[in-house]
């Protein structure tokens, strides 16, 4: 009987656990600018010419990186965003400053530049390995960019945890298997 009532035990606590959803995570990674490179080093790839935090001119540009964590670790990807904020200075001698951007996605954008926070959507497929790698650059006149943030919602990978409902028919079952042992051996 003592054997029996350590597999009950066992069983009760080895086979009655299920996977649950869970809720949506979001996750965001904020690069901001300045005029020798980013706030955190690593985030900074390249630039033309000048300050990194300004793009002056035809031709001018700007690359860096998101990179990020999954923690804890992505089942499934569910949607991603770019925010980039950018600031006309207004000089008196631009008519108009022009900019072409693009993600390692392959979403791009251009058109001209005003201040304010140009949003983007992002292919979540991209996003796997942690990186994700941008390029800004002026198509003409002058402009800064001031913050770059990438916001990524995801699900986590499920955590077990125990059923009641099942570990109760579990613990009813192999008590019913107990008693009708228990029986037997008695007659």
């Amino acid at each position: 009987m003592q054997t029996l009532i350590k597999l009950v035990g066992a069983a009760l606590l080895l086979g009655a656990a299920s996977v649950v959803s869970a809720t949506p995570i979001t996750l965001t990674d904020t690069t901001t600018f300045t005029a020798s490179g980013t706030n955190a080093p690593e985030d900074y790839v390249d630039h033309h010419w000048g300050d990194v935090n300004k793009l002056d001119g035809f031709s001018d540009w700007v690359t860096w990186k998101h990179q990020f964590t999954f923690d804890p670790p992505a089942a499934n990807l569910i949607s991603a965003s770019l925010a980039i904020w950018l600031l006309d200075d207004s000089g008196c001698w631009d008519l108009m400053e022009y900019g072409f951007g693009f993600g390692e996605d392959g979403t791009w954008d251009i058109g001209e530049v005003d201040s304010g926070v140009y949003n983007y959507t992002i292919d979540v497929a991209s996003l796997w390995d942690g990186v994700f790698q941008v390029t800004l650059a002026s198509l003409g006149g002058d402009f800064y960019i001031t913050k770059s943030k990438l916001t990524i919602e995801y699900e986590a990978v499920a955590a077990s945890v125990p059923e009641p409902g099942t570990l109760a028919l579990l613990g009813t079952g192999l008590l019913g298997l107990a008693a009708a042992r228990r029986r037997k051996s008695v007659v």
